[in-house]
């Protein structure tokens, strides 16, 4: 797991069997959540909210917020069901009471939580995990293209998730049990420092999307489009900030070479030898 220099309290990531809190308050407008299964049943399968496949799974908010900063991540892995739980810091280093707006909503096509801050939360002492669940791959804190962070759960099957905040101290809640139909993902493209979310292998089409984020510490990534002739199109966009978490990029192609085509997404040195990253197969037009 990357850590960041952030000088306060670090909450680690723990794989520990079921949470000790006993009572949890929710933000939704969903039913609040009562304990109907029986009481041995994980927390992650108590209650009623609701469980969501696709699109939005909750928007959340709270009044006097006072989070500044993500302290960590905590993931537990229960029978039947995984919870993720982020928990924040207020601006004096001190566990935060209140969160204030923030969004869940799972991409399930690709097999990815996505949990939107918002703009007042602007550090995290975490950047990164990897995991060993039947559900979560792992996690990655995000500084977005526009500022803000962004909470990115890499699953490793499709799922369906439900979400809730408690207050004093501030958390959010995820819990997640497998989707009904356990349906192909087109997961990411992963390559050391580099998180690709599209252009994905095969047929594509002008403009063309580049997407995805990279590790803390990398200042650019450069962009590649090549085909039998050579390199057409290299580019290197900044991903440089000073916040130790992963950072979003976006590029859009109008135009390039056509038919079998070769993309590279990642660093190199200053010959222009790769380093890290991921190489895409592309067929366009």
């Amino acid at each position: 797991m990357r850590v960041t220099p952030l000088l306060i309290a670090v909450m680690v990531v723990m794989t520990a069997c079921a949470p000790t809190e006993s009572a949890e308050e929710s933000t939704t407008t969903a039913p609040t959540t009562t304990t109907t299964r029986p009481t041995d049943a994980p927390l992650c399968l108590s209650g009623e909210l609701p469980f969501v496949e696709q699109g939005t799974v909750a928007a959340l908010d709270s009044q006097g917020r006072d989070a500044r900063a993500i302290a960590g991540i905590r993931w537990y892995a229960l029978d039947g069901c995984e919870r993720i739980e982020v928990e924040f810091l207020s601006v004096g280093g001190s566990p935060a009471s209140r969160i204030g707006p923030v969004g869940v909503s799972i991409l399930s096509d690709t097999g990815i939580v996505r949990v939107t801050l918002s703009d007042a939360i602007v550090d995290s002492a975490v950047a990164d995990t990897t995991l060993n669940g039947d559900l979560v791959d792992g996690w990655f804190v995000i500084e977005g293209v526009d500022d803000g962070l962004d909470v990115d759960l890499h699953l490793g099957r499709r799922a369906a998730a439900r979400a809730f905040t408690t207050t004093s101290p501030a958390k959010l809640v995820i819990d997640l049990i497998p989707a009904q139909e356990d349906l192909p993902i087109a997961r990411p493209f992963s390559g050391g420092e580099i998180v690709l979310m599209s252009p994905q292998t095969g047929v594509g089409l002008y403009p063309l999307q580049i997407s995805g984020y990279a590790a803390p510490g990398v200042d650019a990534v450069r962009i590649r489009l090549s085909d039998s002739t050579g390199v057409s199109i290299d580019r290197s966009v900044s991903t440089l900030s000073p916040v130790h978490v992963w950072h979003a990029f976006e590029v859009g192609l109008a135009d390039g070479p056509s038919g079998s085509v070769d993309l590279f997404v990642g660093i190199m040195t200053e010959e222009g030898e790769p380093v890290s990253g991921v190489e895409v197969p592309l067929d366009l037009p």
